[in-house]
């Protein structure tokens, strides 16, 4: 059976060298408690990281929301509104991650009330799913606009980008409620609380096992299959040199390193996730399968770190992305410069001024 928090309190009461022996940790995505040896610079090494990740992914996201709402018309692409929307997700995540980061700095101790406990979770999972569907979505788009070039022209428009947007958000929100349901505060030793999921429902460990499969799984096929087409159909078209598709080739390698990041970055939480919810279904003691909960833990860190890597992967790949941000800074600190150089000009004024007042008194 599986040990419960206030069974492991009760019982390190009992045997106080227990307590000393061993530590918790709580992930901070699926609040599971996993007790493992004293690593006194864990939560503060998570702390900063989450600290990091909100500094990075806050700026880098307004950034992109920024430079892609500012794009020429005439420039604009249908793939331009997921990327939008893939960076307004990633932003408002971000937003919560100081929570989470004072949380864990304070040995993972919530203070922020159960209201804040669930909506933070609920944003987490939001973001999640509407993620992988923004990317599903820039994958297909990809696909229709190579492979299928003049069949599915008609559905490439904005208006139909704006309501498929519309469908991913409401779809992503519907599936988090769950997440926000099920997300508790509960006891914990000395006075603190804990802000965790209630793994011991059957329904949702049935209920995230179905998430994963439904918005992990077979995301990754549709995609898979979009740039196995895509590579195919490239490679027969390169052998005539058609400069149309060449052209499209740096825009395909920007959305696939965006992909590959997200499926890098969540895939080993899904595998321990999943190995854990099968233990947990088995009524296996997790406390004994230290090295899942560890894991779970690294992966959890790794699967927030996605929130903030899209700025950088378009900073390094998209050529036209760098010359917009040139331009957009350069206005920035152009109009900054000319502001000080026009105070500084009225300042020098006055002093000349009043340099110049003495003189005129000795002539008096």
């Amino acid at each position: 059976m599986k040990m419960s928090s206030e069974e492991y309190f009760n019982m390190t009461d009992n045997y106080p060298t227990l307590e000393l022996m061993t530590n918790y940790y709580v992930d901070d995505i699926n609040g599971d408690i996993c007790y493992h040896e004293n690593l006194p610079w864990a939560n503060i090494s998570i702390s900063v990281l989450y600290y990091l990740i909100f500094l990075i992914g806050s700026l880098g996201n307004i950034f992109v929301i920024i430079n892609m709402a500012f794009k020429e018309k005439k420039r604009r692409r249908l793939v331009d509104t997921f990327v939008i929307n893939l960076a307004v997700a990633d932003l408002i995540f971000v937003f919560s991650l100081p929570l989470w980061a004072s949380s864990a700095g304070n040995n993972h101790h919530w203070t922020f009330g159960n209201e804040l406990c669930k909506i933070s979770s609920y944003i987490i999972a939001v973001n999640k799913y509407s993620s992988i569907f923004f990317l599903t979505c820039m994958s297909i788009d990809r696909y229709l606009a190579i492979v299928k070039m003049l069949d599915f022209k008609h559905l490439r428009t904005q208006n139909y980008a704006m309501t498929i947007s519309f469908v991913i958000w409401f779809a992503s929100m519907l599936l988090a409620i769950p997440s926000a349901y099920f997300r508790k505060l509960i006891p914990a030793q000395d006075d603190e609380i804990r802000c965790t999921e209630d793994s011991d429902s059957y329904f949702y460990r049935g209920f995230y096992l179905f998430a994963i499969c439904l918005t992990f799984i077979l995301p990754v096929i549709v995609i898979l299959f979009c740039y196995c087409s895509i590579l195919n159909r490239l490679r027969v078209h390169y052998e005539y040199n058609n400069k149309v598709l060449q052209r499209r080739e740096n825009s395909l390698k920007i959305i696939f390193a965006i992909v590959s990041g997200f499926v890098l970055s969540w895939l080993p939480f899904n595998i321990f996730k999943t190995i854990s919810l099968c233990l947990e279904f088995s009524n296996v003691n997790m406390s004994c399968w230290a090295i899942v909960n560890h894991c779970l833990a690294i992966a959890s860190c790794l699967a927030f770190v996605n929130s903030c890597m899209n700025p950088i992967i378009y900073a390094f790949l998209d050529r036209n992305f760098r010359l917009r941000a040139h331009r957009f800074l350069g206005c920035i600190f152009g109009n900054f410069r000319r502001r000080r150089n026009s105070i500084g000009s009225v300042s020098m004024a006055t002093d000349s001024s009043m340099f110049a007042e003495p003189s005129k008194l000795n002539h008096l």
